[in-house]
């Protein structure tokens, strides 16, 4: 099966291409740079500035946690895996849709970029489809910056995991395919979290895409069949939020999976399981 994977140059990615190539045949990689199509409006960028100087004075946390789950993948994985590489200002730009064209792939593979357009989209009907990996558990908790990140900030220990998914115009809205807890057990440093979000991420994506170039059919669960679920957006990733996510990090997150509550509220959600390969 031939795939075309939309991403960006994260080692994170890096590392996700470099397992994809080992189950499907992996024939380009877009990287995009992730710049918006439209310029933002003035107070809508007068409070992305502000909230850069937040996480730089109260989210040095996170920022340094990132930087060090990079680096390992740096070290890790090096290099991409395909040799015809192309790099874009935003993936929806026209020379991904040319791409696209020119190699018509199986399955086009999406992680960690712009939200993508109808061009896309439209191109991924040819054959299978386009698939989304989101490191959050949909419907339950959708958007970014870090669904991990908001998962502490509000206290959803057992929330904690990801999605593979059908994508669709909306932010993490398309049927979904695999969802999954992550297994974490409390002792996990802030950085070893994260790391263990990651790599479960990538083993699901890559489960996933081996199960369709095997033929298998993967499921296409609406997410409003679950739940309604809460979408969290950049802009609200503030300093109160990341204050929450530190405190219940530090105070609150080890002793959480010794608890009842949170052994009864992970058996209450509803997941989504693809047939074994």
């Amino acid at each position: 099966m031939k795939a075309v994977l939309l991403t960006n140059g994260h080692g994170n990615q890096r590392a996700l291409a470099n397992k994809l190539s080992r189950v499907v045949d992996l024939a380009a990689i877009v990287i995009s740079e992730n710049v918006p199509r439209r310029k933002k409006p003035f107070r809508e960028r007068s409070g992305l500035f502000l909230r850069r100087i937040e996480g730089r004075l109260v989210g040095r946390l996170f920022a340094r946690t990132w930087f060090e789950l990079l680096d390992r993948y740096d070290t890790m994985f090096p290099r991409l895996p395909c040799t015809r590489v192309l790099r874009v200002t935003n993936v929806n730009d026209r020379e991904t849709l040319s791409l696209l064209d020119a190699e018509a792939p199986d399955v086009v593979l999406v992680s960690g970029t712009n939200l993508v357009g109808k061009g896309i989209l439209e191109r991924g009907k040819r054959a299978h489809g386009v698939l989304n990996l989101h490191t959050g558990i949909s419907p339950y908790v959708k958007g970014g910056p870090n669904c991990t990140n908001w998962c502490l900030s509000k206290g959803w220990f057992h929330l904690i995991g990801s999605t593979v998914m059908w994508i669709d115009l909306g932010v993490d809205t398309g049927d979904i395919i695999f969802t999954d807890r992550t297994a974490l057990d409390g002792t996990e440093s802030l950085t070893e979290l994260h790391y263990k979000v990651t790599e479960h991420a990538h083993d699901m994506y890559v489960r996933s895409v081996s199960c369709l170039a095997s033929g298998k059919d993967l499921p296409r669960i609406r997410q409003g069949s679950i739940a309604e679920g809460t979408t969290f957006y950049t802009r609200e990733w503030n300093a109160s939020a990341m204050l929450r996510a530190h405190y219940n990090f530090r105070q609150h997150y080890r002793n959480a999976f010794t608890s009842n509550r949170m052994a009864s509220d992970a058996r209450a959600l509803q997941l989504v399981q693809i047939p074994e390969h």
